[in-house]
């Protein structure tokens, strides 16, 4: 009797400790949550740049998308960079649909809309928002977890021939029935049955095994949305709540199924389990019909995975807003502009705003290190924003739908033997092929850079000739002045400037009209202190270029 009143006092101090660590592991996660909302990421995994693309690489290979942003675009303006500034996402789907978001802008304003709903209910109901956080937070990240196949691949996830591992269950149970009636031929059947069954078993299991991580992953999004639907919110998030009951109806009750696909054994019982399931082929059968299952509604499989996406994002973005000093939802207009005041780069700690009027085709002249670039940048991240994630840095800003495309941070390419200039060039044919399908922003810096300076000055006023007669707005970053002349009738002029002393080279990062005045190269040799002969001999060429616009035959020192 002692022992049985020890044993019942230690299985209820066992569960009183696990329920104890349990709720100090949930207030801690809700301590967490609560102060890294509104604070930029402070880390980034980055394993999940193996699997984060998945959902993005198929969506673009099986549906048709119109507008994208390519890959150039993508690494020019750093994107992956700004993508780790915004993804405070607490799963896998977040991170997937944050990032298929980011390449996808959307022309028409009710998805953006609808999403700005969702971000306001967060960022006006903490409380709410919490809960939510707690339920994405079971279900968690898992890379590599190739559910998105599931989407758009799942035939290719199916067990060949379902039938026959139905018809190999049926029979140990048909076997046994035979024992009743004639018991030698039935134990013979049932033993030759049981040894195939196992045989199946452990060599297709492999079968299985390769898309563990898909079946858990399904299951635990699956679990995530009965949470979901259990959640009693208010009407803020009523109608994603209930467009994902509608959407879950086929799939509530295969979750439990799918959480004991392939576990393993642990004590005497989950053993006796293991041997039945072997028997019976049960994760076999309960793999196919949850493939059949997503495969016959993928359409509503789909819809949720963006959905639970879609709540995830939103808080990301609800926590990113609050992060920085100022974010505004931009304004959608019918004329061909781009209109922002108090524009800034999202990764600067401490930017310098600028108003900007992009009416007309621009170029941007001004020293090294004075801001082109960045300004450049931040006006197309700015664009993608406003059409992806209806969140500008910016005080206010206002443009018409159209595509982004840059041709900025080019680089030669040993492995296709390309070299910079022809690496250039390629990145310039793509922008001009995409002006002739869609309305775009084009962004470029430092045009055709790779080649000598007629032809460079003489190629880049023809390039941009040609893009002010079609169905663009050009922003150019250059250090060419010639080209403010040249294209001083089409393209207005804006510069940045500096303030340059004995000592040091000030530049405000303010954003000024008309072409830049000033150079700082010679400056920069003389700041570093290079020798005193090669900053004469420099200004020397410059001031004799200027009054004759032709460099000297032969130098003589």
């Amino acid at each position: 009797m002692e022992i049985l009143f020890f044993i019942a006092i230690g299985i209820i101090a066992i569960f009183v400790v696990s329920l104890i660590s349990k709720r100090k592991a949930e207030k801690n996660l809700r301590k967490h949550l609560i102060n890294a909302f509104g604070k930029a990421p402070s880390s980034f995994d980055p394993d999940i740049w193996g699997s984060v693309s998945n959902y993005w690489d198929r969506k673009r290979k099986y549906e048709t998308i119109d507008v994208a942003i390519d890959e150039l675009t993508w690494s020019d303006l750093d994107m992956d960079d700004v993508f780790k500034r915004l993804n405070t996402c607490l799963s896998s789907v977040g991170d997937e649909v944050l990032y298929a978001t980011l390449h996808e802008p959307r022309w028409d304003d009710k998805p953006l809309k609808a999403r700005e709903k969702i971000i306001a209910f967060f960022e006006d109901n903490p409380k709410e928002r919490l809960e939510i956080q707690i339920i994405l937070s079971k279900l968690g990240r898992s890379n590599y977890n190739d559910v998105s196949a599931l989407i758009f691949e799942s035939q290719l996830k199916a067990l060949k021939n379902p039938s026959v591992y139905t018809i190999l269950t049926v029979i140990p149970f048909f076997c046994a029935g035979v024992c009743l009636i004639n018991p030698m031929i039935g134990l013979v059947g049932l033993i030759i049955s049981l040894i195939t069954n196992g045989g199946v078993y452990y060599y297709f299991k492999k079968e299985i095994a390769k898309n563990l991580l898909v079946i858990q992953y399904l299951s635990a999004i699956l679990r995530c949305c009965n949470r979901l639907l259990a959640y009693q919110t208010s009407d803020g998030l009523k109608e994603i709540l209930e467009q994902i009951r509608e959407d879950n109806e086929p799939f509530k009750f295969l979750a439990g199924k799918l959480s004991g696909i392939m576990m393993g054994a642990g004590s005497d019982l989950d053993i006796l389990l293991e041997y039945f399931k072997i028997m019976t082929l049960y994760d076999f059968r309960t793999y196919n019909k949850a493939i059949a299952l997503v495969t016959k509604n993928k359409e509503a499989f789909h819809r949720i995975y963006q959905n639970i996406g879609e709540l995830d994002i939103s808080i990301a973005l609800a926590s990113f807003r609050k992060s920085l000093s100022g974010t505004v939802t931009p304004s959608f207009s019918e004329s061909f502009n781009v209109v922002a005041t108090d524009l800034y780069h999202p990764l600067l700690e401490s930017p310098v705003p600028n108003d900007f009027d992009l009416s007309q085709n621009s170029l941007i002249t001004g020293s090294n290190a004075s801001g082109k670039s960045t300004f450049v940048k931040a006006l197309a991240i700015n664009s993608i924003f406003a059409q992806t994630i209806y969140t500008c840095t910016a005080s206010s800003f206002s443009l018409c739908h159209c595509l982004p495309i840059t041709s900025m941070a080019v680089r030669d390419d040993i492995l296709t033997g390309d070299s910079y200039f022809m690496a250039e060039i390629k990145s310039l044919k793509r922008t001009l092929d995409q002006v002739s399908h869609h309305p775009c922003l084009c962004f470029i810096d430092e045009i055709l850079k790779g080649t000598n300076t007629i032809e460079r000055i003489a190629a880049s006023s023809a390039i941009l000739n040609y893009l002010d007669q079609k169905n663009c707005l050009c922003l150019i970053a250059t250090h060419d002045i010639e080209l403010t002349n040249i294209l001083s009738k089409t393209y207005n002029n804006y510069h940045f400037q500096e303030t340059i002393t004995d000592e040091t080279i000030l530049f405000d990062y303010q954003l000024h009209a008309g072409p830049a005045q000033t150079k700082n190269a010679i400056a920069l040799l003389n700041y570093l202190e290079f020798d005193q002969t090669i900053i004469k001999n420099a200004n020397v060429l410059v001031d004799t270029f200027v009054e004759t616009e032709k460099w000297p035959d032969c130098l003589k020192w």
